[in-house]
């Protein structure tokens, strides 16, 4: 059985030396710019070259996170930014932005991708959609249960899941809350974390509902280590290196030695750094029976027990070592010959002197093992057995002459295991095809139930997947349905079959917010809309779409006028904009009301309210799941506000779009 990968976090150049001491088999760290952690201290161009020689020479693989949405004019930016490290030795890059991922693999196809945990992948539907974009490896959604991983796994891709560390609220790249608070977008790396405030809520005593504690599975390890996942990830790119080098020394005990935690080790854990506690139930899906204890804050013990244990250590220089054999022959008057060898890898060197005879003490054996054991300042480490030593007749050599065989063939050893890294790229520029102006302004209105929709003027409505089996009459309206934003695939076939009733009922068209979710909407003739959970920030990721077969896209809502403007697309694809209506700011998959008490699924009303500190309220609403087990519903949260552009016609023509999308809550 293969043992899964530890894959650590690096927030900085001396958290980077910390994971690799630790034991780490690959690090994931940002450059300055395009990364979700982007108010980490992050590496410079002269740290990322290091770090990356330094990652090659010793067998660590390192994953860049260029994982946000790009805009149209940062595309150029980002792409020579990757095709930067890519030479320099990255081994894979971390990337959510479906139209930049497609970019990079047409100018650059020997790179490797891993789609981000932000692409929200939750499904063995959507993790198969993403390899076939060139994807080599999918993260997986925080929120998904061990059996909905083990179906990615056993579909033979390859799979990295979070073990240990912070867990969002919201599911990954879904969340807008930071956006529409105070413009700092989550999707944009400046997340402000205002799941961590405090919010007063219906019946509920707990003053911090949206706080979740950290998620551990160390408890897990005899579960995990025979799924069959790839990859372990230990979340923390924020945190300080005493944080990284507590947690993945750890981890890698147990992962080596193939069992749970102790009481003793999940205490360690705890005391580098929690929130309360830690949380599994969302691995072990235990949160469907009783999720009140998966919420947490950092109280004033947590914080001193992690002041405690942030000694001094030395992170700026790497005391790992990579275990070498050499070989070395002398001979008089001929050049010296060596050899090393390294996890499969040999080098060769000759000197650039000959072997003097010896005229009086002739070197040993035990001289020249001494010498090439001294590897002190080098990533390498060699035993007295696994150095070789041959001398034909009496030679001498002086220590300069050994230590310059030493450094030689160190520097051949190192440049062999680095490699070459030329990464070739095609910098034919993007054909991208401005738009037409409609003629006429389309709209689109998403309802949170049928009475809603029969009220609308509008010339769509999209109606509620879960309530497609109920008798309506929409008097000759045309109408579609909306998908849940996430689905499960044990709730894939009920999917379908709704989606056959929706067909059968006269609907027209698939409202889809997930990737996942795409081929079933095909599979039932419905024709495919892209809804605002498809994150769409640039002309590439219309391109991407626009391939899929999608007709009608709607754009990130965090998109300005200018870069909706920007946009390019096909003729006959007609673009969408929100505009009207209460956007959807965080969707839970622990239902926050029934952690505070019962649930209340209310018949499309609001379950409940987050109040935040200065009286704002957001209305919870409870989205029905497609399997009523184990319990009903997720929750949508939503903007405190209305957005109304619709109204303003010198902004709507200015982003010059064919179809405005409404959301409706009204009954």
């Amino acid at each position: 059985m293969t043992k899964p990968l530890i894959l650590s976090p690096a927030g900085s150049y001396e958290a980077l030396v910390a994971a690799i001491n630790a034991g780490a088999d690959e690090v994931y760290f940002g450059l300055p710019e395009f990364n979700a952690r982007y108010n980490a201290k992050n590496f410079t161009d002269e740290e990322l070259e290091k770090a990356l020689f330094m990652c090659r020479v010793l067998g660590v693989k390192s994953n860049i996170t260029v994982n946000t949405l790009i805009t149209d004019k940062e595309m150029p930016k980002a792409l020579d930014m990757v095709h930067k490290a890519a030479s320099l030795g990255a081994d894979a890059f971390i990337v959510q932005d479906l139209g930049f991922a497609s970019e990079i693999k047409k100018q650059m196809p020997s790179v490797v991708l891993h789609a981000s945990t932000q692409c929200a992948c939750h499904n063995l539907e959507g993790a198969k959609a993403l390899t076939e974009l060139g994807f080599s490896r999918v993260v997986l959604a925080r929120e998904m249960p061990k059996n909905e991983i083990q179906k990615v796994i056993d579909a033979g891709i390859e799979t990295e899941i979070f073990v240990h560390g912070a867990l969002c609220v919201c599911q990954s790249g879904m969340c807008l809350m930071s956006s529409v608070i105070g413009g700092r977008s989550g999707n944009r790396g400046l997340c402000a974390q205002p799941c961590r405030l405090h919010y007063n809520m219906d019946e509920n005593k707990n003053k911090y509902p949206l706080s979740l504690k950290d998620l551990s599975l160390a408890s897990r390890i005899e579960d995990l280590v025979p799924m069959g996942v790839t990859s372990l990830k230990i979340e923390g790119r924020m945190k300080s290196p005493e944080y990284v080098y507590g947690t993945t020394k750890i981890w890698r005990s147990l992962v080596d030695g193939g069992k749970n935690a102790s009481k003793d080790q999940m205490r360690e854990l705890e005391s580098i750094f929690s929130r309360g506690g830690y949380t599994d139930k969302y691995f072990t899906g235990k949160y469907t029976e009783d999720n009140r204890d998966m919420y947490g804050v950092r109280s004033e013990s947590d914080k001193e027990n992690t002041r405690k244990i942030e000694k001094e250590l030395d992170f700026s220089e790497v005391a790992r070592k990579r275990s070498i054999e050499i070989f070395c022959r002398l001979e008089a008057e001929k050049c010296a010959y060596a050899f090393a060898l390294c996890d499969g890898v040999k080098v060769e060197i000759t000197s650039d002197f000959e072997v003097p005879a010896a005229t009086r003490r002739p070197v040993t054996k035990e001289d020249v093992k001494a010498s090439l054991m001294k590897l002190g300042t080098t990533f390498f480490a060699a035993n007295e057995d696994d150095i070789k030593i041959e001398i034909d007749g009496d030679v001498f050599l002086s220590k300069s002459m050994l230590n310059s065989v030493r450094r030689d063939l160190c520097a051949a050893l190192e440049n062999a295991l680095v490699g070459e890294n030329e990464v070739k790229r095609n910098t034919s520029e993007m054909t991208l095809s401005r738009r037409n102006k409609a003629e006429r302004l389309q709209k689109i209105v998403s309802c949170i139930s049928i009475d809603a929709a029969k009220k609308t003027d509008a010339d769509y409505v999209s109606i509620p997947l879960s309530q497609i089996e109920k008798e309506f009459d929409l008097d000759g309206k045309k109408f579609g349905v909306t998908l849940p934003r996430v689905i499960y695939s044990s709730e894939m076939d009920e999917c379908k079959r709704l989606l056959a009733v929706a067909k059968q009922k006269g609907a027209e068209f698939g409202l889809v917010s997930n990737i996942g979710h795409v081929d079933a909407v095909k599979e039932s003739g419905l024709s495919l809309y892209g809804n605002i959970g498809m994150n769409v920030f640039n002309s590439c990721t219309i391109g991407v779409l626009e391939d899929m077969g999608f007709e009608l896209i709607t754009v990130s809502p965090e998109l300005n006028e200018a870069q909706i403007r920007d946009l390019c697309k096909k003729d006959e694809t007609k673009l969408c904009a929100f505009v009207k209506g209460r956007l959807p700011v965080m969707v839970l998959e622990s239902c926050i009301v029934r952690a505070g008490g019962k649930c209340r699924m209310q018949n499309d009303e609001p379950c409940s309210t987050l109040c935040d500190r200065k009286n704002i309220n957001f209305p919870v609403y409870g989205e029905k799941r497609l399997l009523d087990e184990p319990y009903p519903c997720r929750n949508i949260i939503y903007n405190s506000v209305e957005t109304d552009i619709l109204s303003k016609n010198e902004k709507m023509q200015k982003m010059n779009v064919d179809a405005a999308l409404i959301y409706s809550l009204e009954n």
